[in-house]
């Protein structure tokens, strides 16, 4: 594998370095976006190709697509399904949590990583991974490739039999629907100005296969997240749920404040962070605040 040059543009913005300033050029791999989203020397893909031997156990089934090193951590890209997927492990010299933890973030797979505790995950021993299912909006055969790709994860790469799911946005409606058809899969859920109604969007764009069965209100249809509470409840599923009351993107009176009090009435147990004057973003926490990895982590 070659090294690549990229130049970054080296600002300071909410999540995105796109302010002007000092470009100058540092070794990396962008391969994700293209875009830098961190100042030179932080960039998400900064470093040497890797090899590790997660990537030859990853080989004798599916098609690896490069190894490089993604927020300090060993990141293994390939095809799964047909679907690009990642497996993080943590970096080089850190020693595996016990029972191999991960998180798993569901859309938006480069979005305001450092707000959501990814990469101190990654340094407490933690694997992190991510599958590109978007095109399927966590239909029926989403949710199929997902628990094939979990069940994968854990019986051929030996992860925790239960995931860590974060939910930005979009990643809310595949959490929830996820846990609610496969809650033995999953541990704790992290979901920020998640949309849990299709309902809740500004216009009906962009909802892929779910326009072929249109319903007449988003609210009210039974495969809406905001009306499986009680599968996730009855698992015992914790979520930690942060929401800006600005929300100008997902209207969080028909997504998020319809589902908090329902799922606390089916017993589901579920921290709040409402930030009145925040909008749909930024997503996550300033960095240096440890609120999601305190959530993981049993805090």
């Amino acid at each position: 594998m070659s090294r690549a040059i990229c130049f970054l543009k080296v600002g300071v913005g909410l999540g995105l370095v796109f302010a002007t300033g000092m470009v100058r050029a540092v070794e990396c791999h962008c391969a994700d976006t293209g875009v830098c989203v961190l100042p030179a020397g932080e960039c998400d893909s900064v470093g040497r190709p890797v090899a590790t031997s997660l990537g030859e156990v990853v080989g004798r089934k599916h098609r690896v697509i490069r190894q490089d090193a993604w927020y300090g951590g060993c990141r293994t890209v390939f095809d799964f399904e047909g679907y690009e997927a990642w497996v993080v492990e943590p970096p080089e010299g850190v020693a595996v949590a016990d029972g191999k933890p991960w998180t798993w973030t569901m859309q938006w797979k480069t979005a305001f990583v450092p707000r959501t505790g990814v990469p101190d995950l990654l340094k407490r021993g933690w694997h992190h991974v991510t599958i590109d299912t978007f095109r399927r909006r966590m239909d029926e055969e989403g949710l199929r490739v997902s628990a094939a790709f979990q069940k994968y994860l854990v019986e051929d790469l030996g992860l925790a039999p239960k995931a860590n799911l974060i939910g930005l946005s979009w990643g809310g409606f595949f959490s929830t629907r996820y846990a609610a058809h496969y809650p033995q899969n999953v541990a704790k859920i992290y979901l920020d100005c998640p949309l849990l109604n299709l309902g809740c969007r500004r216009g009906d764009v962009g909802i892929g296969p779910w326009k072929d069965g249109k319903a007449e209100n988003w609210t009210d249809d039974p495969r809406m997240p905001i009306n499986l509470v009680k599968p996730i409840a009855d698992a015992r599923i914790s979520i930690l749920l942060v929401y800006g009351g600005a929300d100008s993107v997902l209207d969080p009176r028909l997504s998020s404040e319809l589902f908090i009090p329902r799922f606390k009435a089916a017993g589901g147990e579920i921290k709040v962070v409402y930030r009145a004057l925040y909008g749909h973003h930024p997503h996550g926490f300033e960095v240096g605040e440890t609120v999601v990895q305190d959530f993981f982590c049993g805090r």
